[in-house]
């Protein structure tokens, strides 16, 4: 472009004045994409004169965003440029003319607000990113002068909103929207994610933290946009619940989700995790009690959440039925920004606690690594009502939550003196809560406490397990009005057993474990009383009684075992001739403790086994029963007890003319002893 024309001139004009232009934003994008792309000799006087316009300021998120986007198609328009004009031999190459032009406009850009001056180099930096697809292979080192100039910017922007000196902040007046902040941090995370890690680490990582920290702490109004809950609402004729469009909670919810960080905190909260996350690689001797305070602040949002929360009639309401229309539609804010919370909470913890993973073990940080994921057990323990909503914190949860929780105990679980604590803490506090057993929130908290005590359950010691983890269980295992929780407390027995199975296994001596032994009568009358329809699934039936078994039959005494197998056995006598599917699912579980038992035991477990299936009726109940018990010999019986199961099996096949492998089937099948897998909620 050899002179000036009439698009340049308004470029310019429009640059010039204030915010009170009438020209439309739109229309500078594409006048600076496009100048910045094409004009000669160099575009570096044309970008001092965009990051010092007045037309910018005060800052908001339209116009930053303009400003990036601008450049951002800056660099495609300048690919276009290069290669329409790309003749001769001894022309240089793409890569080259573009890092000139880069440069030139940094050169530009120096000197600017730095707030400015972030928007511009990121937009470029995105637009390099764009483009790489299109260059050759060799040619695409065109991104490490953008790198390089985007780390230094907003590392000029962090030392402003960092400084101490009251004398300098007064010369940032052009910052003087309340959201410079945040805005700076939205604008950064979109392209600051793209620099490599060696060049992101030369960032003050701790002031940057903090300012994060302090931007997401804005965006939750520190946990307290539900404090007008209570006040706000009210009944209203056949609605129980209703909230007044113009009530308090209302207003505070409706700033909160309005608000430009609420609108971006997805890219915040993921910059948050990228910090945390090398931070921890690169210098865990500084980042971990910095971290330790930052994941403190997001469990005091979480703690205020739930105090407000809680006494509010929505906490304990199960149905769309009892809210008026304007209530629905303000639950549905709240609900939509405490999961917003909670997605932000997992994101950025989990990027810490992944990364203690590579600390080395002989590192003194090490030790305050338990308290970490104390807290942030705690920061879900307070949005725990808000997990349930998702199907819990262990098994049935989505990835990133299942993830997020057992790494936290697994951190947990290194420390046995952490561990006992926070498990005695837990179940303390679900028994000091006031609400009833029914009410949603007491059961969503007692869920999660559960499956946490579950996973610790091997690292606890036998006071802990017989004083708290039980006495917490004890009144879930006969209620299965709440399924998740009623399967949780099995889970924690079956646990508490199978912790004592395993260390009976390694041990020499029999000492320890008395108070596992004098609950296996309790729990095997326990889990014949959970036989009936709608308790325990003949599946989890099955694997809770096989692992109660095997658990008895750990210790020297056997009389345990063989007490269990005799309250199935009497079970079953008892059980009314009517009532054909109890029978059917108590036949299946005695079958499936046939793998638990020792070869002392099996003759006397397996004749009344050939009794019921000899004299079964239903011809396919029957086979059902065959099928389950050759799948018990063939994949799960012992080394010792498989020489008597064979001669035992091939000597009624024929009788029960099982359609399945005789017995070199089940030689030939056989693999070592395989241990039925517990897994969470049975």
């Amino acid at each position: 472009m050899a002179t000036p024309d009439r698009g340049h001139t308004l470029l310019l004009s429009s640059l010039g004045r204030s915010n009170t232009t009438k020209t439309p934003l739109s229309t500078i994008q594409a006048l600076i994409a496009h100048y910045l792309a094409n004009i000669h000799p160099s575009p570096t006087p044309l970008a001092a004169t965009i990051v010092s316009s007045p037309i910018f300021l005060p800052f908001s998120h339209s116009k930053l965003e303009v400003l990036s986007t601008s450049f951002r198609h800056a660099v495609h328009a300048k690919l276009q440029a290069l290669k329409a004009d790309s003749s001769g031999l001894f022309s240089p190459s793409l890569d080259t003319q573009l890092n000139v032009w880069s440069l030139a406009i940094f050169q530009g850009l120096e000197g600017g607000h730095a707030i400015v001056r972030l928007a511009c180099c990121s937009g470029l930096l995105l637009g390099l990113e764009d483009i790489l697809q299109h260059l050759p292979v060799k040619k695409r080192d065109v991104k490490g002068i953008a790198e390089d100039e985007l780390v230094m910017t907003f590392a000029d922007v962090i030392d402003q909103f960092s400084t101490s000196d009251k004398w300098g902040k007064e010369f940032h007046s052009a910052a003087e929207s309340a959201d410079a902040l945040a805005l700076s941090l939205i604008i950064a995370s979109q392209s600051l994610l793209l620099v490599p890690s060696e060049k992101f680490i030369a960032l003050p990582l701790s002031h940057l933290l903090g300012l994060i920290m302090r931007t997401i702490e804005d965006a939750f109004d520190d946990g307290r946009f539900l404090s007008s809950l209570q006040s706000s609402l009210c009944s209203k004729a056949e609605f129980k619940i209703h909230i007044p469009p113009d009530s308090p909670i209302s207003k505070s919810i409706k700033n909160v989700s309005n608000s430009t960080s609420m609108a971006h905190i997805g890219s915040i909260s993921k910059l948050c995790a990228r910090t945390v996350s090398l931070f921890v690689d690169h210098r865990p001797n500084v980042a971990l009690p910095l971290i330790s305070e930052a994941y403190q602040k997001l469990n005091s949002i979480a703690a205020h959440v739930e105090t407000d929360w809680f006494p509010t009639s929505l906490s304990g309401a199960t149905g769309q039925s009892l809210l008026s229309p304007d209530a629905r539609e303000i639950a549905t804010a709240i609900w939509a920004t405490l999961k917003t919370l909670l997605f932000s909470v997992i994101m950025i913890t989990e990027a810490g606690l992944s990364a203690l993973v590579y600390i080395p073990s002989n590192s003194a940080v090490l030790q305050s690594t338990s308290t970490l994921a104390v807290i942030v057990l705690q920061t879900l323990s307070h949005l725990s009502f808000v997990i349930a909503q998702f199907g819990g914190a262990g098994h049935g949860a989505f990835d990133e939550l299942k993830k997020l929780f057992y790494l936290a105990l697994d951190v947990l679980a290194s420390d046995v003196t952490e561990s006992n604590k926070y498990a005695r803490h837990l179940c303390d506090v679900e028994s000091g809560l006031e609400p009833p057993r029914a009410h949603p929130f007491y059961l969503a908290k007692k869920a999660f406490a559960l499956s946490a005590i579950e996973q610790l359950i091997p690292v606890l010691d036998e006071s802990t397990i017989q004083e708290f983890v039980f006495t917490a269980c004890l009144p879930h295992l006969s209620d299965a009005s709440h399924h998740e929780t009623f399967e949780s407390a099995h889970s924690v027995v079956l646990a508490t057993f199978a912790s004592h199975a395993q260390k009976a296994r390694e041990s020499t001596s029999q000492q320890g474990g008395s108070f596992t032994r004098n609950i296996v009568p309790f729990y095997a009358n326990c889990l014949i009383d959970n036989s009936v329809q709608g308790r325990l699934s003949t599946l989890q039936l099955r694997l809770a009684f096989a692992a109660l078994v095997r658990s008895a039959a750990s210790s020297i005494d056997l009389s345990l075992a063989w007490f269990c197998i005799d309250c199935l056995l009497t079970a079953i006598a008892n059980t009314s001739e009517h009532d054909d599917e109890r029978h059917h699912r108590l036949h299946l579980t005695l079958i499936s403790c046939v793998p638990s038992v020792p070869l002392c035991l099996l003759p006397g477990l397996l004749d009344p086994i050939r009794l019921f299936i000899d004299g079964a009726h239903d011809e396919k109940k029957r086979q059902e029963l065959i099928d389950a018990l050759f799948a018990e010999i063939k994949e799960r019986v012992g080394d010792r007890e498989k020489e008597y199961m064979v001669r035992w099996w091939g000597d009624l096949r024929m009788k029960w003319a099982h359609t399945g492998p005789g017995r070199e089937g089940i030689q030939g099948g056989h693999s070592l002893d395989t241990e039925v897998t517990l897994t969470p909620r049975l």
